[in-house]
């Protein structure tokens, strides 16, 4: 059985990392010949301004291009009625033509690849042997690729959110012609589609043969949307891995510094640093654990608690240093997974302080803590309910039901 797996190329917001890993993992482990093809995240129509913008880029600070990238992200947010981008399949025969350069690789990944942090992302990508990678630069590829394939699959994370990089193609398979389309656990993280994108997305997903969603708001979004009774729900793709398995996998880790004993990991992924630092402060005070170790997450700048910043972690390192604290502060959906899974205490802020529109990503979290009845690890700086620790008697069964729900239904959507 051929597939072709379509989701968000790993980059250093680890749960895209992760996510792709587990589901090619899974798929390989059921005997399925996999092969993750993907075109480039968040790149829109290619047009002479945006090539511009490209090579102004690649001459500055890091550290300014995540600035100023979180600031737009911001500034999204907080206008509701900002439409998204509608990118393009590429068709770019230059950048083929180079990818055909002997030594292109090398070149590749000395460009790409400026700090360690990145070093480590690329190795986990294309040297580690976790997966057999196509990119696709022209049209032709896209038809080379559907005649080799049985079974395109949609994996995990935001991948049908349009404010997430822009409403792609891609994504939803318009190339994929006549080929059986399986969606696993994709997210629209937001719960409705903007009315730019509503039709064309209605379009898209009516061709898929099988349909299943992350979030509890996207299964009732698209019974709707589609017309269709058989949307079902299914977990994250990070769940369908063993706690064995994810011991095995972290202790690929290399982190470059003394870690503390005892210590409060900190990761997040959104723009809210004041209420960061306020909630890793009370975390502090009301659990007496004074170390702090700060992931960088794409240009963090802050070691909060006054603790470690680590700007060179990889996907190995933040799943062994998640799963040996103490303590995890996090505004990140599949950090939350991932204390679920290690049965590490925990508090969650919410990702934005928007949450009634269709550019609002706190949807599943909603989904996710109303569905394990753990709505109180949501941290609010006037209580102390989030220090309350979970009953894992009661939710591991939940979630062990859930995974083996998950997985029939992957095996049946392939088979």
């Amino acid at each position: 059985m051929k597939i072709k797996l379509v989701t968000f190329a790993p980059h250093p917001n680890f749960g895209t990392c992760l996510q792709s890993y587990a589901l090619n993992k899974v798929l390989q482990d059921m005997g399925c010949d996999v092969e993750f093809i993907y075109n480039g995240r968040e790149t829109p129509p290619n047009t002479a301004l945006h090539y511009l913008k490209a090579i102004i880029k690649w001459f500055l600070p890091k550290q300014l291009t995540e600035r100023i990238r979180k600031k737009r992200t911001k500034d999204r947010l907080a206008n509701n009625e900002t439409p998204p981008y509608i990118l393009e399949l590429p068709n770019n025969y230059l950048r083929y033509w180079i990818s055909l350069v002997p030594g292109y690789e090398i070149i590749y990944k000395a460009l790409k690849c400026k700090t360690l942090q990145w070093k480590k992302v690329y190795s986990f990508t294309f040297e580690d042997g976790n997966y057999k990678m196509k990119r696709l630069y022209i049209k032709k590829q896209y038809d080379e690729v559907v005649t080799d394939t049985d079974i395109f699959v949609t994996g995990s994370d935001q991948i049908w959110n349009p404010y997430c990089g822009g409403f792609n193609p891609m994504m939803f398979l318009e190339f994929a012609a006549n080929k059986k389309r399986v969606a696993y656990s994709s997210s629209i993280a937001r719960p409705c589609f903007p009315k730019e994108v509503e039709k064309r997305a209605k379009e898209d997903l009516m061709k898929f043969q099988y349909i299943a969603v992350r979030e509890k708001s996207s299964v009732d979004l698209l019974k709707t949307l589609l017309n269709r009774d058989d949307i079902k729900l299914v977990v994250d793709p990070t769940y369908l891995l063993s706690r064995q398995e994810w011991e095995i996998f972290s202790n690929r880790a290399k982190v470059e510094f003394n870690i503390p004993q005892n210590y409060i990991f900190c990761y997040f992924v959104g723009n809210r640093v004041d209420d960061y630092s306020k909630m890793v402060d009370d975390v502090i005070n009301k659990t007496g654990i004074k170390d702090v170790v700060t992931i960088d997450c794409t240009g963090t700048i802050k070691a909060y608690g006054n603790g470690i910043l680590y700007k060179d972690a990889g996907p190995y390192e933040f799943v062994y240093l998640l799963r040996k604290a103490a303590f995890i502060c996090m505004d990140s959906f599949h950090a939350t997974v991932f204390a679920l899974k290690f049965h590490i205490n925990f508090a969650h802020i919410l990702k934005t302080k928007y949450e009634g529109s269709c550019s609002s990503q706190n949807t599943r979290m909603f989904d996710l803590f109303n569905r394990y009845n753990i709505a109180y690890k949501f941290y609010k700086p006037d209580s102390d309910d989030w220090l309350t620790p979970i009953d894992y008697k009661y939710i591991d069964p939940i979630i062990e039901n859930d995974i083996n729900e998950s997985m029939l239904y992957l095996k049946k959507s392939i088979g």
